[in-house]
């Protein structure tokens, strides 16, 4: 496994239901030594590419990664992706040093 900044980097892909402190709770006994890229796919709930849904994804991504280091947890990075998760994952995890994934929904 490859390490980022000496530290293991852990994608996490957030689905709509998981709330920030579900978020924490999950993610709180991987903190050690790691670092987390926290991925909200902008789930496509008022059709393609709607401005409301990619808001709503960047609302939940900051509330999330405010919940995080809140919690002490270091969050390297935040991303909106694409309401696919597995194109928003492939997106990532092609361009990034990824050691594992965790998927909360």
């Amino acid at each position: 496994m490859q390490e980022t900044q000496n530290k293991r980097n852990v994608l996490v892909i957030v689905g709509r239901e998981a709330e920030p402190p579900i978020m924490v709770d999950a993610l709180r006994p991987r903190a050690e030594g790691t670092g987390f890229t926290l991925l909200v796919p902008a789930a496509a709930l008022h059709g393609p590419d709607s401005p409301a849904d990619w808001a709503d994804a960047v609302d939940r991504a900051e509330r999330g990664a405010s919940a995080m280091r809140g919690a002490g947890l270091d969050v390297v990075e935040t991303i909106v992706g694409d309401a696919d998760f597995a194109a928003a994952a492939g997106d990532v995890m092609h361009s990034r040093e990824i050691d594992d994934v965790v998927v909360l929904v």
